[in-house]
């Protein structure tokens, strides 16, 4: 079909020719420029890419011929007993969980329903009972793939070439071009040498349907519990669905892809004439809730460490240490295959004595929270500054549910130290002068403009100027004003925020941009300022990512923290210490990867101002050592406008420890109390649980005390303000008239602050008015834009 016309004046008149006049334009150009230079060199490169592919073709059919006559065929009786993998703490001596697939017995194909056999046809390869078995064309994509450096080109399309592609990945082959090639020579000799119903039944004991369960019969037990000849036609439709992708296509995963393919097997199985009824929704069958518990010789998937497992999953599907798939759900699903058969040894870095401390101060604070909170969750993370690697992790005590530590929350004021450390790194010193006023109003947000700090929170330990009160950049994160953090956003930039939050360990965000739909960025590329405006254009990030609007999880944020503790070096999170073969031989050891994200001296300067946070002591660590904290609070909307909070985090370091705690709902976002039935903020319930872990954790390390570097204040005082004038004591209740600013510091005049600008502030100081009530329970939440 031609393209339509394009509307309006002045439009080209290109669509309104024939294709006549086109050719012949098109053929004169080419006979313009088929002598240049440019034209001489394309046209040599593309006859020496086409010679590649041709003689790598020949080269192929040539190792096929060499091959096929060298080359057995294995059958699923050759192969080696699937074997469970084991996964271990950080000694490498105690277990902490197994995986292991649910090893289907054989069954006769023949005694299979014919609608079963045609719903894997259906499904899989519809030509099945008459193709040769080999897919030349997928022969060809290899060959090309080889030739441009793709060697995830190509794959396995018929049924048989599956089969033979299964066998490959139980041997534990790594499937370059040679051996797709060998095992084309595969699927040719078993098509001469097996009837069709053979192959088939060769394959359906291989087959993986996720749950665990390898071959037909293991599936219909784990989806329906029956056998596989009790299978009725739309059930054999619900497995044949699964098989293309395991995991995205098991009802439980997602109901309605996995309904649309099942539909999608039907119509086929229509077309080959093995199912007569309508194609309707309200004929699919009930799906058994999955029990990981039945998985095998699985264990420890429905604790805690169930999370560990996963996210071990994760770290090898990331880096293609069991499966080079191109797709990476697909390929997730062959690393987790691999494991529940390979017999792999996978020590973790999860310290148990670290975990056990991280569960007791989980489940410390959620007993606080409970009476108050029916639906209360936590989530804690610990990681090793310097070497990434997580020590504890609890996502929740169920791993087969949802990971609250491994998805996004709002963090709130926890966020602000990477716009902390985004201005100082651009030049302003933690004692520069900002807007410590209630509100302030912004020229670039909607509606009054202006931005609240949460219960009125204001700051004048600088002064006044022009009618407003003026606060210390530190001050202003002790106090946690937004308002401030908008603005040094606003000067920043939202982009140097992003990258540096970025760069210190936040691998994802989440925003609800233009769409209003939450969508998840993934920041690993991102790399440079101008990638991340990218992301900040198409995500509509405003400048109230300086404090916190924006979720990210609990696992980024505590290596985010792990940086700050490094002295501003990154350096990427894992799970994994090593992975063994079953013969005892080392399959994959991480990379050290390491970045610097700001200076030594920068996060000297951010280590004194965060250890100003957390002064109450139920806040600290036990015994007294130096900390590094930022609570974070984010606000639940309501249509009443009522204060409620959703989200409360407690965050900090030592030099040897970084670790992040969130509370909130375990089912869907609503408000959370204190024990006063009050909004719950960060330094209540979130601090408890922190103190303890920490406390408990570094006992148990046997880390002792280690003092942060001594500050330099490098940077401009100037932010919003110059130097303002210091603040004046006044005589009555009402506050003091304002005084006009001064363009330079005062040489008679110091900047106020916390004890020690050089120095340790005092053990359990608070940096605020002891008879504020408010002192003591530092508030983070934002109000609402606008």
């Amino acid at each position: 079909m031609r393209p339509a016309s394009p509307v309006g004046d002045g439009a080209s008149d290109f669509f309104s020719d024939s294709y006549e006049d086109v050719e012949r334009r098109e053929r004169a150009e080419r006979r313009r420029t088929s002598g240049t230079p440019r034209a001489r060199k394309r046209r040599r490169r593309r006859r020496i890419v086409a010679s590649i592919a041709i003689l790598l073709l020949l080269a192929g059919i040539g190792t096929i011929g060499g091959a096929y006559y060298f080359t057995s065929v294995p059958l699923p009786s050759e192969i080696r007993a699937q074997v469970p993998s084991t996964f271990y703490y950080s000694d490498g001596k105690t277990q902490l969980a197994k995986l292991g697939a649910s090893n289907g017995s054989h069954v006769d194909v023949s005694k299979l329903p014919k609608y079963v056999k045609y719903a894997v046809v259906s499904a899989e390869d519809r030509s099945f009972y008459k193709n040769s078995g080999v897919d030349f064309k997928g022969i060809l994509r290899a060959a090309w793939g080889h030739v441009t450096g793709n060697d995830d080109a190509g794959g396995a399309s018929t049924i048989t070439m599956q089969y033979a592609k299964l066998m490959a990945d139980r041997m534990q082959t790594n499937r370059t071009y040679t051996e797709k090639l060998k095992e084309t020579v595969i699927a040719m000799k078993l098509d001469q040498k097996y009837d069709k119903d053979t192959i088939l039944g060769f394959y359906l004991d291989l087959v993986y349907f996720n749950r665990g369960a390898t071959g037909i019969q293991a599936a219909a037990r784990a989806y329906f519990g029956k056998d596989a000849t009790k299978l009725t036609p739309e059930e054999a439709a619900v497995l044949a669905a699964v098989i293309k992708d395991p995991t995205h296509f098991d009802p439980q995963s997602d109901r309605k892809a996995a309904q649309g393919r099942w539909e999608y097997v039907l119509a086929g199985m229509k077309k080959l004439g093995v199912y007569d009824k309508p194609i309707s929704l309200s004929n699919y069958p009930t799906v058994k809730p999955d029990d990981p518990n039945s998985h095998g010789a699985t264990s420890g998937l429905d604790k805690p460490t169930g999370f560990v497992v996963s996210q071990v999953i994760d770290e090898l599907t990331d880096h293609k240490v069991l499966s080079q798939e191109p797709d990476y759900d697909q390929r997730r699903d062959r690393t987790k295959q691999a494991l529940e058969t390979g017999g792999y040894r996978i020590v973790t870095t999860i310290d148990k004595t670290v975990q056990d401390d991280a569960v007791e101060a989980a489940h410390y604070g959620i007993r606080e929270a409970r009476p108050t909170n029916k639906k209360i969750a936590a989530a804690l993370v610990a990681v090793e500054p310097g070497t990434g690697n997580v020590l504890a992790y609890y996502g929740g005590d169920n791993g087969t549910g949802y990971d609250m530590a491994g998805n996004p929350h709002q963090p709130g004021s926890s966020f602000k130290v990477y716009t902390l450390a985004a201005g100082v790194q651009d030049g302003y010193s933690v004692k520069s002068y900002w807007n410590g006023d209630e509100t302030e109003p912004f020229d670039d947000r909607g509606a009054d403009g202006k931005v609240h700090n949460s219960d009125g929170e204001h700051c004048h330990d600088a002064g006044y100027t022009d009618g407003h009160e003026v606060c210390t950049l530190y001050e202003a994160t002790a106090e946690s004003l937004n308002t401030v953090f908008y603005a040094l956003a606003k000067k920043v930039g939202k982009a140097k925020v992003l990258e540096l939050a970025r760069n210190a360990g936040i691998t994802s965000i989440t925003s609800d941009g233009h769409t209003g739909r939450a969508t998840k960025y993934d920041l690993t590329g991102v790399d440079t300022e101008q990638a991340a405006q990218e992301v900040v254009d198409k995500g509509a990030f405003g400048n109230e990512i300086g404090f916190g609007q924006y979720p990210v999880t609990p696992l980024d944020h505590a290596n985010g923290y792990a940086t700050f503790a490094n002295n501003g070096v990154y350096t990427e999170q894992h799970f994994v210490t090593r992975l063994v073969n079953a013969d005892g031989t080392t399959r994959y050891v991480p990379r050290k990867v390491q970045r610097t994200v700001f200076s030594r001296t920068v996060a000297a300067d951010i280590d004194w101002v965060l250890r100003k946070v957390a002064t109450d002591d139920h806040q600290m660590i036990h015994p007294y050592r130096q900390q590094a904290n930022k609570t974070g609070t984010w606000e639940f909307p309501n249509k009443e406008n009522r204060n409620e909070n959703a989200h409360a985090w407690m965050c900090g370091y030592v030099p040897q420890l970084a670790s992040t705690v969130w509370m909130g709902r375990k089912d869907q976002d609503g408000p959370i109390w204190n024990q006063r039935m009050q909004p719950l903020y960060g330094s209540e319930f979130p601090s408890d649980i922190w103190s303890r872990f920490m406390s408990n954790a570094l006992r148990d390390l046997k880390k002792t005390p280690q003092d942060f570097p001594t500050p330099t204040f490098a940077g401009t005082l100037t932010g919003q303000y110059g130097a303002p004038s210091p603040p004046a004591q006044p005589t009555t209740g009402t506050p003091p008239s304002p005084t006009p600013a001064q363009t330079t510091p005062s040489p008679s005049y110091s900047v106020p602050g916390p004890p020690g600008d050089t120095g340790t502030p005092d053990p359990g100081q608070s940096s605020c008015n002891a008879t504020d009530p408010a002192c003591n329970r530092r508030n983070d939440n934002p109000a609402a834009p606008g």
